[in-house]
C-alpha cells in the first residue's frame, strides 16, 4: 500500500503521532531555505524572484526524491498518497517542482511588489 513509507504496518501508529513535529520541521526547513535563497540572491545580484522559484522548485524535487518522514508523512502528502498512491503523488510533486523551475527560468513572474 504505502511502499515508500517508513511506517511499519505491524506496529499501528497513533493518530497525529509525529505530525506536529513533522509540520514544524517542514516549516523550519522551508523558511530556512527561503531565507538562504533570499540572502544569496541579494549578495550575488541575482533576480530574487527567479532565484526563489528555482530554489523552491529544486527543494520540492529533492524532498520528493529523498522522502524524509517529515515531508512524506505530512498530512497533505498523506491525503494525496491515500487518494492516488505513492508513485502518482511523487509524480505530481515532481511536475509541480519542474513547473516552478520553469517559471523561474523562463518567465517574469515575481513574488510581491517589485
Amino acid at each position: 500500500m504505502n511502499e515508500w513509507s517508513d511506517a511499519d504496518d505491524a506496529e499501528p501508529r497513533r493518530a497525529g503521532q509525529g505530525s506536529a513535529v513533522g509540520a514544524l520541521i517542514l516549516l523550519l526547513i522551508a523558511g530556512l531555505s527561503l531565507g538562504i535563497l533570499w540572502i544569496g540572491a541579494t549578495q550575488l545580484g541575482w533576480p530574487r524572484s527567479r532565484t526563489l522559484w528555482v530554489g523552491m522548485g529544486a527543494l520540492l524535487g529533492l524532498m520528493t526524491l529523498a522522502r524524509p518522514w517529515w515531508f512524506w508523512e505530512n498530512y497533505r502528502a498523506r491525503w494525496l498518497r491515500g487518494l492516488i498512491g505513492d508513485e502518482p503523488t511523487a509524480g505530481v510533486y515532481l511536475v509541480i517542482a519542474a513547473v516552478m523551475i520553469w517559471v523561474g527560468l523562463f518567465t517574469e513572474w515575481t513574488f510581491g511588489a517589485q
